[in-house]
């Protein structure tokens, strides 16, 4: 079976985000129980989508 997968799409860890955004794991659940990180929770694993969340960002009034 093959997977496709774009380019743009890139999936990151929470550790990944925080990198990404220069903020700590705090923050970024605070961002989480705001609504302002686009994250799939599969059981126990969290992935973010980074473009759609600079987006949810930036929407919100963030520079990105």
């Amino acid at each position: 079976m093959e997977t496709l997968t774009s380019p743009e799409r890139r999936f990151t860890d929470k550790a990944g985000i925080a990198a990404h955004y220069g903020v700590c794991r705090r923050t970024i659940n605070a961002w989480m129980r705001l609504g302002l990180l686009v994250f799939f929770k599969i059981k126990r694993v969290l992935r973010f989508d980074i473009a759609a969340c600079d987006e949810c960002l930036r929407r919100n009034g963030f520079s990105i």
